[in-house]
């Protein structure tokens, strides 16, 4: 069974609790697929974005990755949400450097076009969505865009910059998806990981 696993702050997280149900590993910054302390389990760390796609395609089992990347897959899910990891909480919000005046159809700069689309769309607006990679906010302060749709953690860059959040999208966090080939295969085990992983969560908020 191969686990593929966030790289980047959430990482060290995870990496915890899958130790609390008995699957500790090393992470090496050489080794792409690592061994565990479960025999017939293995990990990888993958960048976000590319973590759907494996779980997907079935190359891997089980992922952890955020709501915000789930958001936009526009392929045939192949895989289960199972669970909300309540981990790596935050929000993807709608926000403008100053009022907006282009009314008719304002642009909006994102790393997530669908999300953006489905907001606009539920609010019956016409609008022109950019796609960026690098950091949303400089959109609207250099006049790319009117709004930006961004997750905001502490707000603090967007103050920092001049911008006001206006609205929350919607709330984010870590989720657990399991490739559903798997989950019919695997399914006494997976199911049994899952409680584990449920029991472990429960025990670490209590404290």
């Amino acid at each position: 069974m191969l686990i593929v696993l966030p790289k980047g702050r959430l990482l060290k997280e995870i990496k915890n609790l899958l130790g609390q149900v008995g699957i500790s590993f090393k992470d090496s910054s050489r080794k792409l697929v690592m061994d565990t302390s479960v025999k017939d389990i293995k990990v990888a760390i993958l960048r976000s974005w590319d973590i759907p796609k494996f779980v997907n395609k079935g190359i891997a089992d089980i992922g952890f990755v955020g709501k915000d990347v789930l958001n936009e897959i526009e392929d045939e899910e192949n895989f289960y949400e199972s669970l909300d990891m309540g981990l790596g909480k935050c929000r993807l919000s709608l926000a403008a450097y100053k009022e907006v005046t282009n009314s008719n159809k304002p642009i909006v700069a994102t790393k997530y076009p669908l999300s953006a689309k489905a907001f606009f769309a539920s609010k019956m607006q016409n609008v022109e969505i950019i796609q960026l990679k690098g950091a949303i906010e400089i959109a609207p302060i250099l006049g790319l865009s009117d709004y930006i749709v961004d997750l905001v953690q502490t707000g603090n860059t967007l103050k920092d910059n001049g911008l006001s959040e206006l609205e929350v999208i919607q709330d984010i966090s870590t989720r657990l998806i399991i490739n559903k080939s798997s989950f019919k295969t695997n399914n006494s085990k997976i199911q049994r990981l899952i409680l584990s992983i449920k029991d472990a969560l429960n025990e670490n908020f209590k404290n």
